[in-house]
């Protein structure tokens, strides 16, 4: 059994310049981070949605997700094999300016574009993350293939910011607020709206419920601390906002099924001795 890593909602109190992950089958709802997202199909189908723009994403095809850009995956083949990177600032040198300036037509390159520096790198990136971190090796690949890439994106400059759209506002709401109680009541008087349309975005634009997609925010942060952290099961779960162990339990089993305890022996190497 695999178990998609949800990776980076919330990444600002974290060290990692990257996260490089493979596997397979990735279902993903809606998000948005301030990170650079580099995603290529190995095998398989995988529908990805970046802003207004869906595509299905076939073997050797590959997507560019600019910072603060809402994007989803669905796997529609099983064992659809991905790579996908999650770069900081910090390693983007001269591209930065152009990833918060400007914004490319399509995000996806067809496979007869991506230049075999691409799928070179992406590997790099994954067989560096397996033996020890470093930021300047990072760098170097990090920014081949937006070398790369960015001879097949064609550009338009963001001259004003653009009104921010209720999912994207709903999106970056509940992003930053997960980790405290929240109700569909409260966040309708957040953002100005009924709790009826919220109902509605949450349906037509994310495809899940308020409170699958909420455990989804909560269940992504609670992944990463059991991975690498040696911060308790209780801990855990409360820090991530969770009002008691048994419905953590309960969230967990239902989106992975295994328990919390069972990931971290499974997915963690760190050792740890609990009486959670």
């Amino acid at each position: 059994m695999r178990v998609s890593r949800a990776f980076y909602e919330q990444r600002n109190n974290r060290p990692e310049h990257i996260q490089v992950s493979e596997g397979e089958s990735i279902t993903f709802p809606a998000h948005l981070h301030e990170d650079l997202e580099l995603f290529l199909v190995r095998s398989g189908k995988t529908k990805v949605e970046v802003g207004e723009e869906e595509k299905i994403l076939s073997a050797g095809e590959f997507a560019v997700i600019f910072p603060n850009t809402v994007h989803s995956y669905e796997a529609l083949e099983p064992d659809s094999a991905f790579t996908m990177a999650v770069c900081r600032a910090s390693l983007l040198g001269e591209y930065k300016t152009r990833l918060v300036h400007f914004r490319p037509k399509t995000a996806f390159i067809k496979k007869e574009n991506v230049h075999k520096d691409i799928p070179y790198a992406m590997n790099a990136l994954e067989e560096q993350r397996k033996t020890e971190p470093n930021e300047a090796v990072y760098r170097a690949f990090v920014q081949l293939i937006l070398a790369r890439a960015f001879t097949c994106l064609e550009l338009y400059e963001v001259r004003k910011p653009k009104s921010t759209d209720l999912t994207t506002r709903l999106i970056s709401y509940m992003t930053k607020n997960f980790r405290q109680p929240i109700s569909l009541e409260s966040l309708s008087k957040e953002l100005g709206v009924s709790k009826y349309h919220l109902s509605h975005v949450f349906s037509e634009r994310l495809h899940t419920g308020f409170n699958e997609y909420l455990n989804f925010l909560r269940l992504s942060e609670a992944i990463g601390l059991l991975s690498t952290t040696r911060d308790s099961i209780t801990d855990i779960c409360m820090s991530c906002g969770f009002s008691s162990q048994s419905t953590f339990n309960r969230a967990f089993l239902n989106r992975f099924s295994i328990t919390p305890r069972q990931y971290r022996l499974l997915y963690s190497g760190i050792k740890i001795c609990e009486r959670d």
